[in-house]
């Protein structure tokens, strides 16, 4: 074989494995999109049904499992301030946590969670150990390995209501924009659930 006929091979091979890159991840990105719409759909019927009977705890457990449905996680917790003390109290956790986490009171400001309810701003966090806002104190307590998370608040006109952490993906492959912009979908439709369940029992 030639040299150019070698060298026009080697390009062949390389321009195929580059498809092959491209086609997998066009596929995942897909397949992220399918999971996020499956669960925005999940949580608009939550809202629908909404009435005087709902149960807030469990429109509580199907607000967080569209939350990790959305971004294929299996760890997440949605947190609710309390409004006297500042504390963000764990009132639904899923995932490896739950039996230390669920009812645990994060006090005023501390970590991710305290930064989003205080500034009402969603935030990405790709690598847990470089985020100056982000505390292993938890992760001492549940034995949890955080390496990355999103945070949302959770929030009503001027009223914020508490925020929901999403923590390590399925994957392995940490978060990143898309989730966050998927995450804050999310939020709002929760927010929106979590304030009509409370007018409707009051």
């Amino acid at each position: 074989m030639t040299t150019p006929d070698t060298q026009t091979m080697r390009h062949l091979q390389q321009e195929n494995i580059r498809l092959k890159s491209e086609n997998n991840s066009l596929r995942d990105y897909v397949e992220r999109l399918q999971r996020a719409l499956r669960a925005l759909v999940d949580l608009q019927h939550s809202i629908e049904n909404i009435n005087s009977n709902t149960n807030i705890f469990r429109l509580i457990h199907e607000v967080l499992t569209s939350a990790l449905d959305a971004v294929d996680s299996e760890n997440g917790s949605l947190l609710l301030l309390d409004e006297e003390t500042g504390e963000l109290v764990f009132v639904e956790v899923i995932g490896a946590a739950r039996e230390k986490l669920l009812n645990y009171r994060l006090p005023k400001g501390l970590g991710v969670a305290g930064w989003v309810v205080k500034n009402r701003q969603a935030r990405l966090v790709e690598d847990a150990r470089r985020d100056p806002l982000f505390t292993p104190m938890v992760d001492q307590y549940t034995g949890l390995d955080t390496q990355s998370l999103i945070c949302i608040p959770l929030t009503e006109g001027e009223r914020c209501l508490g925020a929901i952490e999403v923590v390590n993906t399925r994957s392995g492959r940490p978060f990143v924009e898309s989730d966050k912009e998927v995450m804050d979908l999310i939020g709002r439709l929760a927010s929106v659930a979590i304030v009509a369940a409370e007018k409707a029992q009051s």
